[in-house]
């Protein structure tokens, strides 16, 4: 009966993980008003052959600075920049590809800078909610999307999270289609059990899966649709 009930915990902690994260350090992009430089970041010969095969491969960043960890995923999306620009930002739907989100409000929205409030459905019935504000930067060649954490007064941290960051940067590819790095950064706060270690590991499992359901939709917007027949006349 205990081990059943640790296992429960602990699902729901890694969940708890899972859902949070979403970046840290901008790396490699100066930020302009217009039609911003987008510099990749650095990839190793063997990632770059896994990426050329079509993985998602993950990447474990170093924050000695920050409680929480910082991981990234790696891969192509075949689409167009406006395309996956288009999925990304489609705040209302984030739900289809980001772990555990419920639902979402949009709350204020520009081509720019949006704010959203994000809702969690967790294991245990446990849920969470918290205000993010994303900011876009677009370039010639490719475009990125940092969020982070905003205030919300009336939600308490029991109800929320302690931090959560991100970013999207996406950028034409010389092998085809686009490199798409999602990084994130996460610090789920008091984690019961004091399992917080544990549930983080497991979280980074979830964050290659983010692409790989960017990739869906994008497939699922330009699949073909059915063309019906005409009414048969009399």
């Amino acid at each position: 009966m205990f081990r059943a009930a640790l296992l429960l915990a602990l699902l729901a902690c890694a969940a708890f993980a899972v859902a949070v994260a979403v970046t840290a350090e901008p790396r490699g992009m100066r930020l302009q008003t217009s039609a911003p430089e987008i510099e990749s970041p650095a990839l190793s010969s063997l990632e770059l052959a896994e990426i050329l095969k079509g993985k998602i491969i993950l990447r474990d960043i170093p924050s000695p600075d920050r409680k929480g960890r910082t991981f990234e995923a790696v891969g192509v999306l075949l689409a167009t920049i406006e395309e996956a620009l288009s999925a990304i930002t489609d705040y209302r739907r984030h739900g289809e590809f980001m772990p555990r989100v419920e639902k979402t409000v949009v709350t204020d929205e520009s081509d720019s800078v949006s704010v959203v409030e994000q809702y969690l459905k967790l294991p245990l019935g446990v849920h969470r909610r918290y205000r993010l504000r994303y900011s876009v930067c677009r370039g010639d060649d490719g475009f990125r999307v940092d969020w982070k954490k905003l205030p919300w007064p009336e939600v308490p941290l029991s109800q929320s999270v302690v931090d959560t960051s991100g970013h999207w940067q996406v950028e034409r590819f010389s092998g085809g289609g686009l490199l798409a790095f999602y990084q994130v950064y996460t610090d789920p706060g008091r984690v019961p059990l004091g399992m917080k270690g544990l549930a983080l590991s497991l979280s980074k499992r979830e964050i290659p899966k983010v692409i790989e359901r960017v990739r869906q939709r994008l497939r699922s917007l330009s699949a073909p649709r059915p063309v019906k027949d005409p009414p048969t006349p009399g």
